[in-house]
């Protein structure tokens, strides 16, 4: 095979050619089977089928763009991530003390005092100095405006909202881009639910660390459109749940395409990833 050949096979694997149909590339593939846990154990051993070829790849979702290219929740980790046809964006807001939605992980920054270094909130800190503080290979935190105009309708943006109270410029942001394609996710429910009150187009999705007793009780009145796990705590019982609730489960997070196989097998409608181009290009390998 040519190079110019090869490179257009290896670019369409990426692309997951396919037709999309509510995050899932629907492919001709070998499949089947189901692994009860991650990791495997002896009460629940890693069966054959999950080394099969998949019969299907759910959404890929870019966690903070693409971190292993560009430092994550950066305006260069996303656009990677769409270079990579990531199917959606995920990334972490918070607010300044006047309002501005910023895209960060941590609530707070290293900030020089004196001759000394402290960690500052960034809700204590005005938009102006927050997005010019330079961060590691003098990146900055871009606005959550900065990012929807970015992305645009190119991908599914899923928000996190990591502080409280911040509602109402968030509310404001996704108001100014009304094209764009968007979702609200938190680990305080109360966020997310409260958004869609406010704004009653703006899907919503619960977050979870841990492997709840009753998944009814845990996310049931809330009836979000997703359930986000932590992805070593998902099993076949608990992704029937989550779609006899009427939500799709999403995997967070997927890097290794072994585990991403067994998360397919059980039925998991998306894997968020630090590694989207990698993950989707290793499950379409024979």
């Amino acid at each position: 095979m040519g190079s110019a050949a090869f490179d257009g096979e290896f670019r369409g694997l990426l692309r997951g050619e396919g037709q999309f149909f509510g995050g899932m590339i629907d492919k001709p593939r070998l499949g089947g089977g189901v692994c009860q846990r991650w990791p495997p154990s002896a009460d629940h051993p890693l069966p054959p089928p999950c080394k099969a070829r998949v019969s299907r790849i759910p959404e890929i979702i870019a966690h903070r763009g693409a971190p292993r290219e560009a430092l994550e929740n950066t305006l260069a980790a996303f656009e990677i991530a769409l270079d990579q046809n990531a199917d959606g964006v995920e990334l972490d807001v918070h607010a300044t003390m006047d309002g501005t939605v910023v895209v960060h992980h941590d609530a707070d920054v290293p900030w020089p005092v004196a001759s000394s270094t402290t960690r500052r909130p960034i809700a204590d800190i005005d938009a102006k100095r927050a997005l010019a503080y330079a961060l590691r290979d003098n990146a900055h935190m871009p606005t959550l405006d900065a990012v929807l105009d970015l992305i645009g309708e190119r991908s599914v943006v899923y928000i996190e909202v990591k502080a409280t109270g911040i509602e109402r410029p968030l509310l404001a942001v996704l108001n100014r881009h009304p094209k764009a394609r968007v979702a609200v996710h938190s680990f305080d429910h109360r966020v997310p639910v409260a958004v869609r009150a406010a704004r009653p187009s703006t899907r919503i999705g619960l977050l979870s660390a841990s492997y709840p007793i009753s998944l009814d009780r845990f996310i049931g009145a809330a009836k979000p459109d997703a359930f986000w796990q932590q992805a070593n705590l998902i099993d076949q019982a608990l992704v029937e749940e989550t779609h006899a609730l009427g939500a799709r489960l999403i995997a967070w997070t997927v890097n290794d395409a072994q585990h991403a196989h067994a998360l397919i097998a059980m039925g998991v409608d998306a894997l968020c990833t630090d590694t989207p181009a990698l993950l989707r290009a290793a499950l379409l390998a024979p």
